[in-house]
């Protein structure tokens, strides 16, 4: 069971990208260009993150780090009907919202620049090891944009576990192995010397009883 939609819903965060705004798929073509930051999700789910490599091929090509299982996920090809279905076999089935992701201070430049860095990342592809906390989807994506691995979903993921970390241990201390092992990696790449004694005692509780279960 994926306990991430009940988590958003139940403590309302919403995971869509500051200063990014929802484009009309229709108009993809129109608005987007090559080295754009784009994003996609439905209301309570975590947001697929990707860079705009050519808006001239038939259905706009992306390159982004994905896979179907998330523990193997590699920096690869696609496009943007697959992207915004997640997957091939969810064309025409899943449609999820569209977001363009923007940067203060762009320039075509720098938007050349953040098509070169995907490229060359999808050369070394190999070199990329995904992990859902540190090295994601939209990590990849910031890295390529603007040469930091940052992940603001994560960040936003990782307080509320922190925060919450007592409430939220009861509703997956009964979880599969899979969400244990994303829920720990989420919460290891918690800010650890920014937390305050009473968070600091809610992230020991969480590790004993979920990390070290």
């Amino acid at each position: 069971m994926d306990y991430l939609p009940q988590f958003l819903k139940y403590y309302n965060i919403d995971l869509q990208p500051t200063n990014s705004n929802g484009i009309d798929i229709e108009l993809a073509k129109d608005l987007l260009y090559p080295g754009a930051h784009i994003a996609t999700a439905n209301p309570y789910e975590h947001f697929h993150h990707g860079i705009v490599i050519d808006t001239n091929t038939p259905d706009i090509s992306i390159i982004h780090l994905w896979a179907a299982d998330k523990n193997s996920g590699r920096v690869q090809t696609t496009t943007l009907p697959i992207f915004i279905a997640g997957s091939i076999d969810d064309v025409g089935k899943n449609l999820r919202h569209l977001y363009l992701v923007n940067y203060d201070g762009d320039t075509v430049k720098k938007q050349q620049t953040t098509v070169e860095t995907a490229k060359k990342t999808l050369e070394n592809a190999d070199d990329i090891k995904y992990n859902l906390a540190t090295l994601n989807c939209e990590s990849f994506a910031s890295f390529c944009r603007t040469g930091k691995w940052r992940s603001e979903q994560t960040e936003k993921l990782t307080n509320v576990l922190i925060e919450n970390a007592a409430d939220i241990y009861e509703k997956v201390k009964d979880a599969d192995e899979n969400n244990k092992r994303n829920i720990s990696a989420l919460v290891q790449a918690a800010p650890i010397d920014a937390l305050d004694p009473s968070q600091k005692e809610l992230y020991d509780h969480f590790v004993r009883n979920i990390i070290e279960t």
